[in-house]
């Protein structure tokens, strides 16, 4: 009803202390459950929290803004302006969208080595065919008043509790989503191509391998490339807090490497992006990769993404191109310019969101673990940032049941 999208994100942290989710009706009772100090405190004098929100009295049709929770926005790394030093000089332009009918972009400006031309013959190289139409929007949405009426809280559980756990003081629960999978507008505002177009065009027996069901291209998706402010202010109506989203790698550079022009219109829409989620009370939460690595880590055999994807990968599932010898060098580059612009505002990075999957060999791992220790030595070392740095993983330690011997 809110979203077109919702994913579940949590971070567990450790558990220093309990507190017990209140339903509409207020708290259930466990009487099986022994009683523990921490529990017999919360019992005792129950903390309830309820979310606050305000409407005006001469609409018809209220839109659901929720109090802000930050009285001043709180800051875990110095602006870019204090630490921009700490970057290569970098330069930034725009591409516009890159249009198939007349094969550039609208603008034709800034023609060179990284100008228009060159873009377009990107996209012109990428296996991503039949690709005719766009979606609804063309710029930025604002968001639109959310019904009263639906803003209804949910009717009381059937069941019960049947378990003595409790959450942690610290545990943190939000929604996910991720470029590929929601943002759309591929080729728009200097956007340049990436691994997961290419997954439409797998062969069924490749895909099948994958797991991979809908072969349907991402070429438009849910548009929150220019929705984003619709779904904010949705999840700002029904009080979440933690909004996790990814960064696409290939829109903040088009053109991957180290050294090549920063993309202007992606800072600026994602920076807009976390401005926006910190007006509403919701802490942005960000992840560098998803997924979704340029294709010039493939060269000029990009095909080799679906002649071999689930058939050549010794660790993970398929080829994300970690093991290309720039691989390390250009994500610690791209890193690094998000982290620098964006650092002051973001409590939570992710550098990774499930590596595994993508890594083919020894190489890739190794790329992989020495990235984020460089990124997150920047991070800490350099910027001085005082949130929290990690990677998602998808599969957990395990061990063999049975002996090996």
């Amino acid at each position: 009803m809110f979203l077109r999208f919702l994913y579940l994100l949590v971070f567990i942290g450790s558990a220093l202390g309990q507190q017990i989710y209140i339903h509409t009706h207020g708290p259930s009772t466990r009487p099986f459950c022994q009683p523990t100090a921490t529990k017999a405190a919360l019992e005792k004098n129950p903390t309830y929290k309820y979310a606050q929100f305000k409407y005006t009295n001469t609409e018809t049709v209220r839109t659901a803004s929720p109090v802000p929770t930050f009285t001043s926005t709180p800051r875990y790394a110095p602006p870019y302006a204090e630490v921009k030093h700490l970057l290569p000089n970098i330069s930034t332009t725009s591409w516009g969208n890159w249009d198939t009918r007349s094969a550039r972009p609208a603008s034709s400006h800034n023609d060179g080595q990284y100008g228009h031309l060159a873009f377009s013959k990107l996209w012109e190289a990428a296996p991503v065919p039949n690709f005719t139409s766009r979606g609804l929007y063309s710029t930025t949405v604002s968001p639109t008043p959310v019904p009263t009426e639906e803003l209804v809280l949910p009717p009381p559980l059937l069941f019960g509790p049947t378990d003595c756990y409790s959450v942690p003081q610290d545990f943190v629960f939000g929604v996910a989503g991720s470029a590929a999978q929601i943002e759309g507008a591929i080729a728009d505002e200097g956007r340049a191509p990436a691994i997961p177009e290419t997954f439409a065009n797998l062969p069924p027996e490749t895909a099948a391998k994958l797991g991979i069901r809908d072969l349907s291209p991402n070429y438009i998706t849910d548009e929150n490339y220019y929705l984003y402010r619709q779904d904010i202010e949705r999840l700002a109506s029904i009080g979440i807090r933690y909004y996790s989203f990814s960064i696409a790698w290939s829109r903040i550079l088009p053109f991957a490497f180290s050294g090549t022009p920063v993309n202007s219109q992606a800072l600026a829409h994602y920076d807009d992006l976390i401005n926006f989620a910190i007006s509403k009370g919701i802490s942005p939460v960000v992840t560098l990769h998803h997924f979704d690595t340029p294709l010039q880590f493939f060269g000029d055999n990009q095909t080799e993404i679906l002649a071999n994807a689930g058939i050549r990968c010794y660790l993970g599932t398929s080829n994300l191109g970690f093991q290309h010898d720039l691989f390390e060098d250009a994500f610690v580059n791209y890193g690094k310019i998000v982290m620098s612009h964006f650092a002051d505002r973001v409590p939570f990075w992710f550098t990774f969101n499930e590596p595994q999957v993508g890594t083919v060999n020894g190489v890739s791992v190794d790329h992989v673990i020495k990235s984020h220790a460089k990124l997150y030595h920047f991070y800490k070392d350099e910027l001085r940032g005082t949130g929290k740095i990690s990677m998602k993983m998808e599969i957990p330690p395990w061990r063999p049941s049975q002996s090996l011997e």
